[in-house]
């Protein structure tokens, strides 16, 4: 069962990876435009009914055009390693329902300790809020796990679990 749980950890990393980097590569195509006698390079992107053009400088042709290959590769590999996590998860529930519980854990939290300490302070901001508005009191000790993951000492899986635990919730130890 741990080589499907390491699997599975590998592909969650892989989308979150490939997700990261679809988000900062660019869209659409580079077209060329003649004016005069000069050419003009442009980036054109689709939004909605309309194309975008945005001016590009010859010099980073190259570079936007291997961007926009890389966007491609990325954009096709998505699918394939979402129906192999599908797969994995089938099989799971199949097989074994704690290793589902398992699983599951581990994609609602997964890329949660890769993000910056300041958009985890964020997160933990927007959580307090929440709590609050509903009335909910944070115990002190979710606060210093919180803390904890912030400052890169424990995985947000683990708060996750503890989290369940002290409310008596079951998970996979």
């Amino acid at each position: 069962m741990t080589d499907i749980v390491f699997e599975y950890k590998k592909l969650l990393e892989q989308k979150n990876l490939i997700e990261k980097k679809l988000a900062i590569l660019p869209r659409g195509y580079i077209s060329k435009k003649t004016i005069g006698c000069k050419q003009y390079l442009y980036l054109q992107t689709r939004s909605g009914d309309t194309i975008e053009s945005r001016y590009i400088k010859a010099e980073d042709a190259e570079e936007i055009t291997s961007q926009i290959a890389s966007r491609k590769e990325y954009e096709a590999a998505l699918p394939q390693v979402m129906l192999r996590l599908a797969d994995i998860e089938t099989a799971a529930e199949l097989l074994d329902k704690s290793l589902l519980r398992k699983l599951r854990m581990l994609k609602l939290t997964s890329g949660m300790d890769s993000i910056s300490p300041s958009e985890k302070e964020k997160r933990i901001s927007f959580s307090d809020a929440m709590t609050s508005i509903e009335g909910v009191p944070v115990s002190e000790r979710l606060k210093n796990d919180l803390t904890n993951w912030k400052n890169g000492n424990i995985t947000f899986l683990s708060v996750f679990e503890q989290t369940l635990r002290r409310y008596g919730f079951a998970t996979e130890e």
